[in-house]
């Protein structure tokens, strides 16, 4: 049933245009995904409880509260709709909703959704082809599926923040941002374009599960291998990168931080500049390799050199110059830095009562800040869509709202809803199974930077034919500094891909790119602007050959604004980003760290996914491709979501808070246990009294300085004297075995190899052991963490040999190729250090 409420969708100019989602999700995991298809075009309506009775009269209309400030950097461009699910009408209210949608994603626990009668079991009944997406923290099946998980739990389990501290003696530490919750978001988010891809295609739905365990052990990537193939389980490494690049780290200024990596070719110039050419010729210092083999000698010279001058200045001296460097930068500042601003990261929105707020813009670059609107009041649209989905009249909707099933708000501001497109056809049985990319080919451009590499590994999972078009036998770059680590970053980065050689310093390697670019779909590189143009492969000359290529370019700072040619690394990433001034460890609260993961570039390899599905559905609608603009820093500022209102309009000030969660529970954080491990703790008030049942000292409930929250919070010192040595008198493992059986969120921090060998990770398929040519024994990887219902189950391949799919390839596309010299993969590595 239309109502005349329902306006045209516009043309398609986003990729999911015409696309309905309702979005039952609550907190951050959930609404994160749905904020991102909302980006990318989706109208999404959130499905949200009946309000507290007079909560409505609390709202300020003169200015933001930091709770509704936290939920405009979550719920902008979504309409309100506020449905009692625990009720009969109120089910049948929904499920009438999802005759006319093509979405419905939650974040429930497991059995939540079936209780209510909201299961996709339930939901096909009522739209055959529905997509549904459940984001939990466990996943949907495993021993500790039904698990209470939060971000630190998570964090805990996945084996990073084992080595995410500042030595071997001090305690592992959090990331001071939600990654967990975040990170899931985005994956839900790439799961459920995915999912429409394939719908598109085939006529089916299916379901999409998302584990924020299971993202968190696929981001480790290259140290699964090291840790379990190879048995280097990863130490603390603040001052050396993941491919063993010296000098790299958080260095302490005259005033405040900043974070840099300095390459081979970089070297000379940050000599330079530091005035200290002694550097250049000292036989320690003057090779990568030395650098390496005396890590410490330079790191303790170069944290004296660092305070001889404030971070401002080196971080515009040295960017200047070609070297990577970014000053350790304040949330609320993030906002005011000249390339977010350029860059369209920053917008401010307003509601209907004139109240303005600045939130994180569209990292995609799909959407139309223009048109952006503020969060709509609880159940503000109640009214209006179930008139134009479902015909209700006003007499009924008053009844069901004097029943208790739904309720009005305020719907000043309303909009009507979008048409949406409806699929044609019926579903296919024959054609349910199969993977969203299918048939979709992928040239994925030189080079393991984990931005670029994980990026296509994860269309890879997807079922895109990748293609890693390989600089021939001897150009070899930056060489790592063992053949494990080589081994590593291709295995963990490389899975389920072909690779061919092209001398693109020669026109018989540039023609053969070009016949490749003319038949592929996709092209993705990490080139900094102008590399591309001056080799002849600039996107009009793609484009040209084919019109129908989507050409992801992946940079530090994007091919616009004042830092557009700036070169970026991932720890200088996250110091820009705003994340790593509130990570530190709780006993040295004035050192930033660096998440051990390289989260920069994996956050940004996760937004190009995620376009480059986009642009792929947008192209299915409008019948060409198009070029896009991923820059890391834009990926990360995105993950402040919530924080940019808070921060910049509401004026809070994030500060590094190692022992409180996001809204200031406690006690929280790492504490030492009885074999000198740690175990992660997360309690909200619902689980005092267990916390306290489980520490063995119910008293606690009661003492009138602990009994609520903000006591606890005002007596905060006092609390963890007592709780700090409770946890003296169990192991790691006993504390997780009881909390377990209390349900409580806690976890032993794991190692990686742990974190494989966990039964929840072996339950979920986690862990995979591929063929290698160089290990007769293969190499164990990190699964794909994403679980498509229609993908059928296939053997996983393992990463290729560097140019052994040459004349393969060249005979599929029909194109000539000179003779390409192969070598097994540590053999291309042995001959080019230097």
């Amino acid at each position: 049933m239309k109502d005349a409420a329902t306006v045209p969708t516009s043309s398609p100019s986003a990729p999911l245009s015409g696309l309905r989602v309702l979005d039952l999700c609550r907190v951050v995991s959930g609404p994160f995904g749905s904020l991102l298809l909302a980006d990318l075009g989706a109208e999404v309506i959130r499905v949200e409880s009946l309000p507290a009775p007079g909560s409505a009269a609390k709202i300020d209309h003169a200015r933001l509260s930091e709770d509704e400030a936290f939920n405009w950097g979550l719920s902008r461009n979504k309409h309100s709709v506020s449905i009692n699910l625990k009720s009969d009408e109120g089910r049948r209210l929904f499920q009438e909703m999802v005759a006319q949608a093509d979405v419905v994603v939650d974040n429930f626990r497991p059995g939540v959704t079936r209780r209510l009668g909201v299961d996709r079991e339930s939901l096909l009944e009522f739209n055959p082809s529905i997509i549904t997406c459940s984001l939990t923290g466990f996943g949907g099946d495993g021993p500790w599926s039904t698990m209470p998980a939060y971000d630190p739990i998570v964090q805990a389990m996945c084996g990073t923040m084992n080595y995410t501290r500042l030595d071997d003696g001090t305690p592992p530490v959090r990331w001071g941002i939600p990654i967990g919750d975040l990170f899931a978001g985005i994956f839900s988010a790439i799961g459920l374009v995915a999912a429409v891809i394939h719908r598109d295609r085939t006529g089916a739905g299916q379901h999409v599960d998302v584990s924020m365990l299971d993202v968190m052990l696929a981001l480790n990537t290259y140290r699964v291998p090291q840790a379990l193939t190879f048995g280097q389980e990863p130490l603390p490494a603040p001052f050396e990168g993941g491919q063993g690049t010296v000098p790299f780290g958080n260095f302490e200024c005259s005033e405040g931080w900043v974070a840099t990596c300095i390459s081979q070719r970089m070297w000379p110039a940050a000599a330079r500049v530091m005035e200290r050419p002694d550097l250049l010729t000292d036989e320690r210092f003057n090779t990568g390799q030395a650098r390496h083999a005396h890590r410490e000698e330079l790191v303790a010279l170069l944290q004296e050199v660092f305070k001889q001058r404030p971070a401002d200045w080196w971080q515009e001296n040295l960017m200047a110059a070609g070297v990577v460097c970014g000053k350790v930068t304040r949330v609320a500042d993030v906002f005011r830095h000249p390339q977010v601003q350029a860059r369209g990261m920053s917008v401010d929105i307003t509601d209907e009562f004139g109240r303005t707020a600045t939130v994180v813009g569209d990292s995609l670059k799909f959407s139309d800040v223009s048109t952006w609107r503020a969060p709509r009041q609880v159940g503000a649209d109640t009214a209006m869509v179930l008139r134009t989905l479902l015909g209700l009249d006003g007499p009924e909707l008053d009844r069901l709202a004097g029943a208790g099933v739904i309720h009005c708000g305020d719907d000043r501001g309303s909009l009507p809803l979008r048409e949406r497109v409806i699929p044609s056809g019926a579903p296919e049985p024959s054609r349910q199974l199969g993977r969203p990319l299918d048939g979709t080919t992928v040239l994925e451009m030189n080079g393991d930077e984990p931005s670029k590499a994980f990026a296509a590994q994860l269309l890879a999972d997807l079922g895109a034919d990748v293609i890693r078009v390989e600089r021939p036998f001897g150009q070899v770059m930056e060489p790592y500094p063992d053949e494990s680590r080589e081994a590593s970053f291709r295995a963990g980065l490389n899975r389920g891909k072909r690779s061919v050689v092209a001398d693109l310093k020669t026109p018989e390697g540039l023609d053969f790119l070009l016949g490749l670019a003319g038949r592929a779909d996709v092209m993705i590189d990490n080139y900094r602007p102008g590399v591309l143009e001056r080799l002849g492969l600039d996107y009009d000359t793609l484009s040209a050959k084919n019109d129908k290529l989507i050409a992801t370019s992946i940079t530090g700072f994007g091919h616009s604004g004042p830092w557009s040619a700036y070169p970026a690394f991932d720890n200088a990433i996250q110091a820009l980003g705003g994340g790593m001034s509130i990570t530190v460890d709780h006993t040295r609260p004035e050192v930033p760290i660096r998440w051990g993961n390289p989260i920069g570039g994996l956050t940004g390899a996760m937004f190009a996914a995620l376009g480059t599905l986009g642009a792929l559905r947008l192209r299915s609608l409008r019948g060409h491709g198009q070029r896009l603009d991923i820059s890391l820093f834009d990926s990360q500022v995105a993950l402040l979501s919530y924080r940019a209102p808070q921060a910049v309009t509401v004026g809070k000030e994030f500060l590094p808070e190692p022992r409180r969660g996001g809204s200031g529970s406690l006690p929280f954080g790492v504490f030492r246990t009885a074999d000198d491990k740690w175990f992660t703790i997360c309690i909200t008030p619902q689980f005092w009294a267990r916390f306290c049942e489980a520490a063995g000292h119910p008293e606690w409930v009661e003492d009138p300085r602990f009994v609520t929250e903000p006591l606890r919070r005002e007596n905060e010192d006092e609390l963890y004297a007592l709780v700090e040595p409770s946890f003296l008198e169990r192991t790691a493992q006993e504390w997780e075995v009881l909390y377990y059986s209390l349900k409580l969120p806690g976890a032993v921090v794991l190692s990686v190899g742990e974190a494989f060998a966990h039964p929840q990770a072996v339950a979920r398929g986690m862990r995979l052991r591929l063929s290698d040519i160089d290990l007769v024994d293969g190499i164990e990887v990190a699964n794909a963490p994403l679980k498509l219902g229609a993908a059928p189950d296939l053997a996983p391949a393992g990463a290729p040999i560097p140019g052994a799919d040459t004349a393969l390839v060249a005979a599929e596309f029909g194109l000539q190729t000179a003779d390409v010299e192969v070598e097994v993969p540590s053999a291309r590595w042995r001959d080019a250090r230097v």
